[in-house]
Parts: structure tokens; sequence; C-alpha cells
């Protein structure tokens, strides 16, 4: 017999017992609760599995290369690489039609997309830029994310959002591959199309049929994320910002905290999610050690304000969970206080600094336990 969720048993006894069900319909809840549980468990069974089976995938190619790579030719190489993507991603294709593999299916398409892209990018080892050969190969790099598109889109939120992460890859080799532009080039044509990117889904996303709304919210967010990776390779490439980079990369996480408040609070009902929550509570978690590094090697501050930064991060966060009932943030917020605060007592203090300043954190710790309510806040209410 399926274990049974005991916060699912708990609230159906409590149901009952308060006359707000029927034994008949109390059993049907039952039934389909363990339904659910064994779903779920089964579900978590694929996942693991099928990372396995993945590793093994990567070992048998790693087993391949090690006997096999030192005979072929760079040509031979990259075409092995195309190849075995291909039919992996193929494999995947198959496999995720299947409702059961769904799982599985999605990680083998990933995998092949990612071998197609290392292939493309050793093709540089075999043809330079801008040569017959490379100018075939930044066509397939551009082709790929192109034909891929509507089938990840179609698959679901996941792979929309895989797909959007790897066509900057993919756009990346096709202009090295094409025109042979130098990497700071590059940093900039990329800079140029997450804006694009991001402006495109801002004002399309209202044109998504209900059921791919989700996917649209998906591409943007990662095309945010992305485009924070995209301003720190701007500042330390062309700009030779070096360690101030960080700066405009803090504005631009502040952007996608503001953009994630809109969503949760402000956005249309249609739109909103509650992914956004765990959004934030990412937001939090890079926020604190980015504002940790800008103080003490951009503002070239001392170790104090290394925990007063993050501090003020992790407070922040600490406050908006307890104020919005937001677990994640909360939590999140509390981790990267307690960080903070562990770093500036070993820092004035030693061990024993460390030690009080764990005790002083458990304490404010379990008094925010206790701060932590059922009822929504009183605008909510």
């Amino acid at each position: 017999m399926a274990k049974r969720s005991r916060r699912v048993e708990e609230a159906i006894g409590r149901w009952v017992s308060k006359g707000l069900l029927d034994e008949e319909r109390a059993e049907a809840l039952r039934a389909e609760a363990v339904e659910a549980h064994a779903e779920a468990t089964r579900r978590w069974g694929q996942i693991l599995v099928a990372s396995l089976g993945a590793v093994a995938l990567v070992l048998a190619a790693g087993l391949f290369a090690s006997r096999n790579w030192p005979s072929l030719s760079d040509g031979m190489r990259t075409a092995v690489l195309l190849a075995g993507g291909l039919v992996t991603y193929g494999l995947g294709l198959r496999v995720f039609q299947r409702l059961s593999w769904r799982y599985s299916g999605m990680l083998l398409q990933t995998g092949g997309l990612g071998v197609m892209l290392s292939g493309l990018v050793y093709s540089n080892n075999a043809w330079p830029g801008s040569s017959p050969e490379a100018i075939a190969m930044g066509l397939v790099a551009l082709a790929i994310p192109a034909v891929v598109a509507p089938i990840s889109f179609r698959e679901g939120v996941v792979m929309a959002g895989v797909h959007t992460a790897l066509s900057y890859a993919f756009l990346a080799v096709f202009l090295e591959r094409i025109f042979a532009l130098d990497p700071d080039a590059i940093v900039w044509a990329l800079d140029g199309a997450g804006l694009l990117a991001m402006g495109f889904f801002l004002v399309s996303i209202r044109r998504w049929p209900d059921d791919r709304t989700d996917r649209a919210l998906a591409a943007f967010a990662v095309s945010m994320w992305a485009g924070l990776v995209l301003v720190l390779l701007t500042g330390t490439g062309p700009l030779e910002m070096d360690e101030s980079a960080m700066i405009p990369a803090d504005v631009w996480l502040i952007l996608i905290v503001a953009v994630t408040l809109w969503g949760i609070h402000r956005s249309p009902s249609e739109y909103r999610r509650a992914v956004y929550e765990t959004n934030l509570a990412l937001c939090v978690a890079v926020g604190g050690f980015m504002a940790m590094f800008t103080a003490v090697e951009v503002l070239d501050l001392s170790t104090e304000w290394l925990a007063v930064a993050g501090g003020a991060v992790g407070v922040s966060g600490l406050w908006y969970g307890l104020v919005q009932r937001a677990p994640q943030v909360l939590l999140t917020g509390a981790l990267m206080m307690l960080l903070s605060t562990w770093i500036f007592a070993i820092d004035q203090a030693g061990a024993l600094g460390g030690i009080v300043a764990l005790l002083i954190s458990a304490g404010l710790l379990f008094w925010v336990s206790t701060r932590i309510r059922a009822e929504p806040p009183a605008a909510d209410r």
C-alpha cells in the first residue's frame, strides 16, 4: 500500500470531523492522495534514473573518445559530435512523446543540443572562421535553434527555458564561424540580441495562446538572467572595467528584482505565477554575494562592510518573506544574514566570535519562526 501524506490525511480527518466532508467523499480524496503520492514518487524515480542514464551516456562517449579520438581528424571529430548530438536529441523527442518518460526525454534533448553545440565550437579546430566549411558550420548553428524553437515551446516551460538559454550560445558560434568576429564584438552582438528578445516577449506576450503564456514568461525570465551574464561579460571584456563591471551587474540585478516584484504584485492576474517567489529568492541569494563582492573588491571597503552588504540583502529578504508570507524568500534571506554574521564574527574575533554569532543568529531565527503567520497580510484580506 502506498504511503499516504500525513498532512493530507490530517486535513481530511479535520474536514470530516467538522462536517465539511462526508465519509464517501473523504475516501475518494484519500484514494486520490495515494495515487498522487505514487505518481510523484515514480516521477522522482524517473528523474534519478534518467540522470544516471545521462551520466552513463557521457561515460560511454568519454570511453569512445579515449579509444578512437586520437585517430580521427578534427573534421571527423566535429562530424561525430554533431551526429551524436543529433541522434541523442532525436531519441529525446521520441521518448518525450510517451507521457511517463517526459523527464527522460527532456534530459536527452538538452544533452543532444549541448553535444551539437560542443561540436560546432570544436569545428574551430578544423576550419578557420569565414572559410567555406566554417560558414557551413555557422549556418548549422543558426538553423538548429530556429528549427528546434517550435518543438521546444510546444513541449513546455522547461524546454522553452533551455532553448532560450542555449540560443545565445548558438548565436555566438554563428557569429564567430560566419564572420570570424572577435570575442568583444560577439559580446556586443549578444547584448543587442538579448535586448531584442526581451522586447519581443514583452510586446508579444498578450498574443500568445493561454496554454503557451507560461513558456513565454519562462523565456523572458531566462533572457533576463542571461542579460546579467552578458552585462558582466561586456564590462570585463569590451569595456575593460575589471572588478568595476560588478556595478552595472548590480543595477541589472535590481532591474530583475523590480520586474519580479511587479510580476508578483502589479501584473495582470493571468500572468501571476507561484514560481515568481522562487525567482525572487534566487535574486536574494545572488544579490547577497554580489553585494559582498562589490563592497570589498569594487569599493575597496573593509571586511566589516562585506558583512554589512550581505546582511542588508539578507535582512531585506527576511523582512519581505515575513510580511508577504513568502517562505522561500524568507529562508534565503535568513541564510544570507546568517552567513554575513558568521563572516563578520570570524573576522573580528576568530572562532569564538563565530560561535557567538551563530548563537545570536539561532536566537534570531527562532524568533522569526514565531512571527510567521498563516493568515494573509491585512492588505490581502
